[in-house]
């Protein structure tokens, strides 16, 4: 799904640690396939990891998109039977001991997609882990969702699920994140952090790393996970959802972090925007308190509405408004410079190629797409898996920071990170 979600994703953390880490291998949805799969790197409609929970006694098995732009999940119920609802697994209530139906209604809007739910406490199990009283939203409608998952697994930061229960409600709804449940109810983890990486340097999935070297193994003691469904027979997962800690393995160089903005209850991991431009023929005036959210759930790259007309008039683009993409003239790709923005003190400079798509054309009349889209607001940015997937990201709930780091086996190709001040994880 390309949204321009504005969700304002709070910046996530680093911060190594020698206790349990869990490293789970996660596979690609193809699009408009019904299950996540090991692909060669293609240009894909939706790119987003997945992986597949348990949820309920006894267990149903769910694909879930993983998602760090809010920290709701949610799940299509037996009574989403809409269009969109369809081809899909479905979670049936009636089936589980455990289910806690809470009594009252949460509607979870991504900009483009949209999910009615009603809000339940079951448990979810992944990866050998077991969260109990996981609040959810069970939904009996979705719009606007491309297929491959059955909803998605909240990453983000906890979202305040009180405040919308109702008055009859028996229990305290319990913290919507799913990372923090299971660090607070699990064996196992050595931390609340969390990281995702995938195998490839492009912003899509593929089964190596640039230098066509093999994902790194070495976590910690106690890495171990489950895999999603696939439709191939190489076993090379497209990335790895690392739980507990930093997969030293993974990562070349150091681990820069940014604190992230405060959460404002959207759930979302957002962090301050210093600068933006594109290198040598754009450079944009940043609102004094611009954040980007950074979201697993989309591929584009949101500009704010003044920069985004800017790219759109110097590149004589079209917008692509259900895509919430640019396309510009074929002939002018190879003209495209370096997105760069700075995070706080870290400036992270992203080539074009992992964010365009150019294709040899006859005539310049012909489009050619790229990742770069609109964020919907007047100031903040979004930062989907167009720019996330090239770095290896780590997010710290309980220190409220991100951290971005080069991939391990990285062919210099002009991704850059630097730190303007000394802050930084070496390892």
């Amino acid at each position: 799904m390309r949204s321009a979600f504005l969700f304002y994703l709070g910046a996530l953390a680093l911060s190594t640690t020698v206790e349990a880490i869990h490293k789970i291998p996660l596979y690609q949805k193809r699009t408009n396939q019904p299950e996540f799969i090991s692909a060669p790197a293609q240009p894909v409609q939706n790119g987003m990891m997945g992986a597949v929970i348990e949820v309920g006694n006894p267990p149903q098995e769910l694909t879930l998109a993983l998602d760090t732009s809010t920290g709701f999940s949610w799940i299509r119920g037996t009574q989403c039977v809409n269009e969109n609802c369809l081809d899909r697994k479905s979670y049936d209530a009636s089936r589980s001991t455990t289910v806690v139906t809470v009594g009252k209604k949460f509607t979870m809007d991504y900009g483009r997609g949209i999910a009615y739910t009603t809000l339940c406490l079951d448990t979810f199990r992944y990866a050998g882990l077991t969260v109990e009283n996981m609040p959810f939203g069970n939904a009996y409608r979705m719009e606007r969702f491309d297929k491959g998952f059955d909803g998605f697994l909240g990453l983000g930061r906890n979202i305040d699920l009180n405040s919308v229960q109702e008055h009859y409600a028996k229990r305290d709804i319990p913290d919507s994140g799913f990372v923090p449940n299971a660090y607070q109810q699990s064996y196992g983890m050595g931390s609340s952090q969390f990281a995702m990486y995938t195998t490839s340097s492009q912003s899509g999935f593929s089964q190596t790393t640039a230098s066509n070297s093999t994902p790194s193994t070495g976590v910690a003691s106690g890495g171990w996970g489950t895999i999603s469904k696939r439709h191939t027979n190489d076993d090379t997962p497209a990335g790895y959802l690392v739980l507990g800690g930093v997969d030293t393995d993974a990562i070349q160089g150091k681990l820069y972090y940014v604190k992230a903005a405060e959460n404002d209850g959207s759930g979302n991991w957002a962090v301050p925007v210093r600068h933006a431009k594109f290198l040598h023929n754009l450079c944009f005036k940043v609102s004094k308190h611009a954040k980007a959210v950074l979201s697993s759930s989309t591929d584009v790259i949101g500009l704010p509405n003044k920069q985004a007309d800017e790219f759109e008039k110097h590149w004589y683009a079209v917008y692509d408004e259900p895509d919430n993409t640019y396309k510009i003239p074929c002939c002018l790709m190879d003209r495209l410079t370096s997105f760069q923005i700075q995070l706080g003190n870290i400036t992270a400079t992203v080539p074009p190629h992992y964010w365009s798509y150019p294709r040899e054309t006859d005539t310049c009349c012909d489009m050619c797409r790229t990742h770069i889209g609109r964020s919907g607001s007047d100031s903040d940015y979004v930062l989907g898996f167009s720019f996330t997937n090239a770095f290896y990201t780590q997010f710290d709930i309980e220190k409220d920071r991100i951290g971005l780091a080069i991939k391990k086996h990285h062919k210099h190709d002009g991704l850059e990170l630097q730190c303007n001040l000394d802050y930084f994880v070496d390892l």
